[in-house]
């Protein structure tokens, strides 16, 4: 049998071949960083939609809430004067009346 030396591991140059763990996988690295943005832009797109759905159910809430207020009722009955309800005239058949009566005057 035949011992190899230190020197023949070498080139012939004092340079050795060297180690593996030196050369960089770059498919691998491509895949992970390709494979990290679509989960980060997948992760991103579910919050900003869980973010919009928590806005969404705030906002019908508060809306329940503001159609008991006394302002929201207030502006209703006003409106419902505007169009005569609740046995009253509506605006536009009392201007109609008050030309009918007032306008043959001139």
């Amino acid at each position: 049998m035949t011992e190899t030396t230190a020197n023949e591991v070498h080139d012939g140059h004092g340079h050795g071949e060297p180690p593996s763990y030196d050369d960089i996988n770059t498919p691998v690295i491509v895949l992970v960083g390709a494979i990290a943005a679509i989960v980060t832009l997948i992760t991103i797109m579910f919050v900003q939609g869980l973010c919009y759905h928590w806005q969404n159910s705030y906002l019908r809430k508060r809306s329940a809430k503001a159609e008991n207020m006394p302002a929201v009722k207030e502006i209703r009955k006003q409106q419902e004067m505007l169009v005569g309800g609740e046995g009253l005239t509506s605006i536009d058949d009392a201007m109609k009346k008050v030309v009918a009566n007032y306008g043959k005057s001139n």
